[in-house]
C-alpha cells in the first residue's frame, strides 16, 4: 500500500506525528479569554444589584465560572472544527485540522476533556449551574454538526454562545445565595445580553458574505447565499442598530454611570460603523471585512464596558 505522501501530519515512518500547539490553536483561547470575561461581569453585576456580603466573598464565584466558561467555549470551538474541516480546507486551510496537524480522533479525545472539565468545574458553583451547562454543551454540539448549515439559526447559536456568558454569571451568582430560578437574571443582564447577542449575530451575518465560497462545500445555508450580498448587508445593519439600541438603553434606564459616556459613544459609534460599512458595498470583500472587523472591536468594546459598568458602581 502506498502512503499519501501529502499527509503532513505523518513522519518519515507512517506514524502520526504529534503537534502540541495544535491543540492550543484549535480552542482558538483569545477568545476563549475574553470570553470568560463576560461572566465575570454577569456576577459583578448581580453583585452589585443584590448587594449581599461583600466581593471577596464570591472570589471563587469569578474563578470557577470563568474557567467553567473556557473549558465550554474551547471544548466548543473544537467540534466546530470537526464538521467544518471540509469548508476550512477551502476558506481557513492552516488550522489544525485541514492542515493535518491534528487528526479528527485526537480532536474528539480533547472535546471530551474539555466538556468534562467544564462540567466539573461548573459543579463547583452549583447543581442548576452544572445542569445549564450540560445542555449548553449538548444544544452547541447539535450546532456545530447540523444547524449551523441552516444559516440564521446556525448564526444566532454563534452569537449566544458568547453572550450567554453575562447571563451564566447572574445565573451563579443567583444559585449561590438562594434567589429563586424566576428571578435569577436582573433586567441590566438581559440588556447587555441583547447587546452582545445582536453585534455578534450582525457579524457572523457579514462572515457569511465573505465566506460564501467554502460554505458551499458543505450547504450552508447563510443569508448571503440563499438571499444575496444586499440581503446580507442590510440585516446586518438592523442587527447592528438595535444592537447600538440595547446599549444606549443601558445608560438611559440609569444601569451605567454617566460618567462614564465616553463607552457609550465609543461602542456605540463603533458598531454603527460596523452597520454602514457594507450597506456601501455588499459585494466588495474589503467593506465586508471593514464592518465584520468593527463588530468584533466593537463588541469588545462593549465587553469592557461590561466589566466597568459595575465595577465602577461598586468602587465609587
Amino acid at each position: 500500500m502506498v502512503r499519501d505522501m501529502t499527509d503532513s501530519s505523518l513522519d518519515t515512518t507512517g506514524a502520526k506525528r504529534f503537534y502540541p500547539m495544535a491543540f492550543l490553536s484549535i480552542i482558538r483561547p483569545q477568545n476563549c479569554i475574553i470570553g470568560g470575561l463576560t461572566v465575570i461581569a454577569g456576577i459583578a453585576m448581580a453583585y452589585n444589584i443584590a448587594g449581599i456580603g461583600t466581593l471577596s466573598d464570591y472570589f471563587v464565584l469569578f474563578v470557577y465560572g470563568y474557567i467553567t466558561y473556557f473549558f465550554v467555549a474551547a471544548g466548543g470551538n473544537v467540534v466546530n472544527d470537526i464538521f467544518d474541516i471540509e469548508i476550512d480546507k477551502i476558506n481557513r486551510p492552516h488550522r489544525a485540522l485541514p492542515s493535518g496537524r491534528m487528526t479528527v480522533r485526537q480532536a474528539w479525545m480533547f472535546v471530551g476533556f474539555l466538556s468534562v472539565a467544564g462540567l466539573l468545574f461548573a459543579l463547583l458553583t452549583g447543581i442548576y449551574s452544572a445542569l445549564i451547562v450540560l445542555i449548553f454543551e449538548i444544544v452547541g454540539y447539535a450546532y456545530a454538526a447540523k444547524v449551523k448549515t441552516l444559516g440564521l439559526a446556525g448564526n444566532f447559536m454563534v452569537a449566544f454562545s458568547f453572550a450567554f456568558g453575562v447571563l451564566y454569571g447572574a445565573f451563579v451568582f443567583g444559585e449561590a445565595v438562594g434567589f429563586s430560578l424566576t428571578s435569577i437574571i436582573p433586567v441590566p443582564h438581559w440588556l447587555f445580553f441583547f447587546t452582545a447577542f445582536l453585534i455578534l449575530q450582525a457579524r457572523e451575518t457579514i462572515k457569511g458574505a465573505e465566506d460564501v465560497e467554502g460554505d458551499k462545500a458543505r450547504d450552508v445555508r447563510t443569508i448571503a447565499r440563499i438571499y444575496g450580498y444586499n440581503a446580507a448587508a442590510g440585516v446586518s445593519a438592523i442587527l447592528n442598530f438595535i444592537g447600538v439600541v440595547c446599549y444606549t438603553l443601558i445608560w438611559i434606564l440609569g444601569f451605567a454611570s454617566w460618567d462614564l459616556w465616553p463607552l457609550l459613544l465609543l461602542g456605540a459609534g463603533i458598531v454603527l460603523g460596523a452597520g454602514i460599512a457594507p450597506l456601501t458595498g455588499p459585494t466588495e470583500k474589503r467593506a465586508l471585512l471593514i464592518g465584520s472587523t468593527l463588530d468584533k472591536i466593537g463588541a469588545l468594546v462593549g465587553l469592557i464596558a461590561f466589566v466597568i459598568i459595575p465595577l465602577y458602581a461598586i468602587l465609587f
